[in-house]
């Protein structure tokens, strides 16, 4: 059952604990995930109907896809895309440091390898239809967003990172979504999506929740205010996302306090909610 709890960070501590297992920063392991992991391979999900990979591979550096992509063929090269910023905003974190200091609270640690584990989930929806995910570099506009992020002062970056976690619940959730309706016809295949799906965006509610509870009022505030910006930025830097979203739904979804109960509504996993932006 999906529950969203708003309490101490003592207890979102207990809650990585118990969600992620033990947490190993020099090898970039949580031994739970690991445990996720060799679930998935030994049971593996193959959709009838794999994807062109001349096709993927030709759209993947492309700033916008060719024309005539049908929505499943969208869906896959927003999932391919969609993480790299983040991606590239933790490989520059580590460069740097960022979250190496041994006197880094416990939270800090678990946070940043949950960003690790995304990439690999995303991966794995690929897999299903026969497709390697792949490194590439985010759009030039999102590498400087990223940067300032990374590299601006901490009170302020908590801010900031904590806005386009909210961006980020909310394409996802919308990739999700737009995921079980495109492969309806398989069920074991909207299955994979929403269970690798599902697992981000628990990862995203609880880390938007720990930048909330670094920031002042004031700074929530700003924070409400800045995620539809930086969500839209989301979406038109991944093209695909703008073809395969209906833009007045997104549109209208931006305008509407940020939704935690909407977000968590078809989650089986438990949430949890330090404190609401």
């Amino acid at each position: 059952m999906n529950r969203t709890g708003i309490s101490s960070i003592e207890g979102y501590r207990d809650f990585l604990v118990r969600r992620d297992g033990e947490a190993d920063l020099l090898n970039r392991r949580l031994a739970n995930r690991e445990e996720f992991f060799d679930d998935i391979e030994r049971n593996p999900v193959r959709s009838s109907r794999p994807a062109d990979r001349q096709t993927f591979l030709r759209n993947l550096r492309r700033r916008r896809p060719e024309p005539g992509l049908d929505g499943k063929m969208l869906f896959l090269l927003a999932t391919a895309k969609l993480n790299q910023a983040e991606r590239f905003g933790v490989g520059l974190g580590e460069t740097y440091g960022m979250n190496s200091d041994a006197d880094l609270p416990p939270e800090r640690v678990y946070l940043e390898l949950e960003e690790h584990y995304h990439t690999r989930l995303l991966a794995y929806a690929l897999d299903v239809f026969d497709l390697t995910f792949q490194v590439v570099p985010p759009p030039f506009v999102l590498r400087q967003f990223v940067k300032i992020a990374v590299f601006m002062p901490e009170r302020l970056g908590f801010m900031f990172v904590g806005a386009s976690e909210m961006a980020g619940c909310v394409m996802f959730d919308e990739l999700r979504r737009a995921g079980l309706q495109l492969f309806a016809d398989e069920p074991e295949v909207c299955e994979r999506i929403s269970l690798l799906y599902s697992e981000i965006l628990t990862d995203e509610v609880g880390h938007v929740g720990y930048c909330a509870s670094r920031c002042s009022r004031a700074e929530r505030a700003i924070m409400r205010r800045l995620y539809p910006f930086i969500a839209r930025l989301f979406a038109r830097q991944t093209a695909e996302i703008s073809l395969l979203v209906d833009r007045d739904e997104l549109r209208a979804r931006l305008s509407r306090p940020f939704d935690v109960n909407e977000l968590t509504a078809g989650l089986t996993n438990e949430t949890y909610l330090l404190t609401h932006p």
